[in-house]
């Protein structure tokens, strides 16, 4: 006669449910910022492409992706041309201020995740093809201005400043 106990069965539950609550927590956790890509960047719809990017006055402040940032400030008719320099100083953070509370968002200063994702609202298709590995063209309709944004064949998002392109990067600071 065997006696079967419910302890084995019980054991092999547990270690079945605690791998699959870590598979499922790891599936759930946010985008992180493209920071770790080293550009402001992104792939196929170029409409969430900027929902997990981040740059204020104490998240690289001194990059690349702050020129993409004030450019759009710029285009919103928040900086002079002559500002867009790169460095998320304290007229940055004033002007990102008040075109939160413009398009009525909580008026942070920073260029949260939150806000890049209201000012992908405004790209719109100009040429190009969302294929990996492919060029594509935007344009940013500012309230005052418009410009160009190109994503790269390696997925990396950035502008016309200073008489050339410069790839919107984090930890790289060409833009002056």
């Amino acid at each position: 006669m065997t006696i079967r106990t419910a302890r084995p069965r019980l054991a092999v539950a547990a270690v079945l449910g605690t791998t699959l609550g870590a598979v499922l927590a790891v599936g759930t956790l946010p985008a992180s910022a493209a920071v770790s890509d080293g550009y402001v960047s992104g792939s196929g719809s170029f409409r969430n492409d900027w929902s997990d990017e981040t740059v204020h006055a104490d998240y690289y402040p001194r990059s690349n992706a702050a020129c993409l940032w004030q450019k759009i400030l710029w285009a919103e008719g928040l900086l002079a041309d002559s500002e867009v320099d790169g460095a998320f100083g304290s007229r940055t953070v004033a002007r990102t201020r008040s075109l939160q509370s413009r398009w009525g968002t909580p008026a942070t200063g920073k260029a949260d995740n939150f806000t890049f994702t209201r000012a992908a609202g405004r790209l719109a298709f100009v040429s190009g093809t969302i294929a990996s590995g492919k060029r594509l063209e935007l344009k940013y309709n500012g309230a005052a201005h418009d410009f160009t944004v190109r994503r790269d064949e390696r997925g990396r998002h950035g502008s016309h400043l200073d008489g050339g392109w410069k790839a919107a990067a984090y930890k790289q600071r060409t833009c002056v």
